[in-house]
């Protein structure tokens, strides 16, 4: 299942699979270390009975006291929910009991979707992405 949601994730960022095989490798080994690690979060997203979604995230990046989240995805029939939106604060929770005073995640800039649903929750452009030349850095600053 995670690779099926990352597969989508990474269609719906840049609308081919090429690439997709070459990013996953070693994804099952990386979970597994980094499961009982107390910086690292590997999240599904349940509604009642179901997986809805996922979340990727970590409590460190480049920026100093940002954490940096990897995924975020929700299942094509419950995007436009809500879902979505009710995650940030999750994940803020989650940040700021370990230090964190905001969170940095990348994004495509062809996933106009994504972008406007970041946009809309409050995140803002940090800068070009050096690693990867179709994505941006976007950063969101915890409140108080």
């Amino acid at each position: 299942m995670c690779y099926e949601f990352r597969k989508d994730s990474y269609f719906c960022s840049f609308g081919t699979l090429e690439g997709y095989e070459q990013s996953v490798i070693g994804y099952q080994d990386k979970i597994t270390t980094r499961m009982g690690s107390p910086e690292w979060f590997y999240v599904h997203i349940w509604h009642h009975d179901r997986i809805v979604g996922q979340l990727e995230f970590k409590t460190f990046s480049f920026k100093p006291d940002y954490g940096y989240v990897h995924l975020v995805y929700v299942v094509p029939d419950y995007r436009g929910t809500g879902v979505a939106s009710s995650i940030l604060p999750y994940i803020e929770a989650q940040l700021r009991a370990r230090g964190c005073q905001g969170v940095i995640l990348s994004v495509s800039r062809s996933n106009e979707r994504a972008l406007n649903h970041y946009r809309k929750c409050g995140w803002r452009f940090l800068s070009k992405n050096p690693k990867h030349e179709l994505t941006d850095f976007y950063e969101y600053t915890f409140s108080g």
